[in-house]
């Protein structure tokens, strides 16, 4: 089965020239747009994150996949790059966080609710064992940046 999801209204835009060390807890900078109160192009090369309007609930017997949507594909936006597999959706409704990128060579408008990316959910032969994590953020009005500061498995 498949579903289209729509963009929430915030992008996170990172501050350029930071440097990530992935063994280091740390906050990362980032521009808070809101697509609503201005427009905004993403620039071809640009990064941002973006999350879905929906948020979703699964069984843990459910396999949740978000994948792009080919018109958008074919403009040159990725939107995300190769995290596809949505975790943590068994505890509680999670939106899902985007990772949008223009390789294309057009300047693109996102705007609030633009239809940006599906979401395929397989039923598994075994439920999923992991407990759920509360890494991100449930909220489906805000963008979660990465969470430097979080240990897999120590928050269950």
């Amino acid at each position: 089965m498949a579903s289209e999801f729509i963009l929430v209204k915030k992008l996170l835009i990172p501050e350029p020239n930071q440097v990530v060390d992935l063994t280091e807890a740390q906050e990362l900078k980032y521009k808070e747009v809101d697509i609503l109160k201005e427009e905004f192009f993403l620039e071809p090369g640009q990064f941002v994150l973006g999350s879905t309007f929906e948020t979703i609930q699964t069984a843990n017997n459910i396999l949740t996949i978000l994948d792009g949507r080919s018109t958008v594909a074919i403009l040159g936006l990725t939107t995300h790059i190769t995290a596809s597999i949505i975790d943590g959706t068994l505890g509680m409704p999670q939106s899902a966080v985007l990772e949008i990128k223009n390789v294309g060579n057009f300047k693109v408008r996102l705007k609030f609710k633009d239809p940006i990316a599906m979401m395929l959910f397989a039923e598994l032969r075994d439920p999923v064992m992991q407990k759920p994590q509360s890494q991100y953020s449930a909220n489906a009005d805000t963008v979660s940046p990465p969470n430097l500061n979080f240990k897999t498995g120590s928050d269950k």
